[in-house]
């Protein structure tokens, strides 16, 4: 049994559609009606392209900005290894890079987590060298004054 509003198949004991809603004017004793047939299948399937893929379209030269899962997910080789501390080695530019690995959606995972404790264990040594250099400066100026 078909749906003559919608042509979804029905059971026959059904006195709605589940598709559409529609009743099928059936009662629980209801004579048996011909067999809806659907009609036929397009020849060739339209494809109608989702919303963001149609707008990927008008900017056909853009570049997408992420990179493929398994090129951030893999591991890096020793040359790659060796050329990221060749260029931390740069003084200006360690800092610059570090906080792009660290914090930018691009990197490797491996720079990043390198970057992040890279980051964090200067971030200790500067608080240690201030708290120091804080002591050694008062040691300095207590010798200092010893002399007067």
């Amino acid at each position: 049994m078909f749906c003559e509003s919608c042509g979804n198949q029905l059971p026959d004991n059904a006195k709605f559609c589940t598709a559409c809603g529609a009743t099928t004017g059936r009662t629980q004793a209801a004579p048996a009606q011909p067999a809806y047939t659907p009609p036929p299948a397009p020849a060739q399937p339209v494809y109608n392209p989702p919303p963001q893929a149609q707008s990927a379209y008008n900017h056909a030269s853009a570049q997408p900005s992420y990179a493929p899962m398994a090129a951030l997910d893999a591991p890096l080789g020793v040359g790659q290894y060796i050329g990221m501390f060749f260029l931390l080695a740069v003084p200006i530019l360690n800092i610059i890079l570090l906080f792009k690995w660290a914090f930018g959606s691009s990197a490797n995972l491996n720079k990043k987590n390198y970057a992040r404790a890279t980051l964090i264990l200067a971030a200790i040594g500067l608080v240690f060298s201030i708290l120091a250099g804080g002591f050694i400066a008062e040691i300095f100026e207590e010798i200092m004054y010893s002399f007067y």
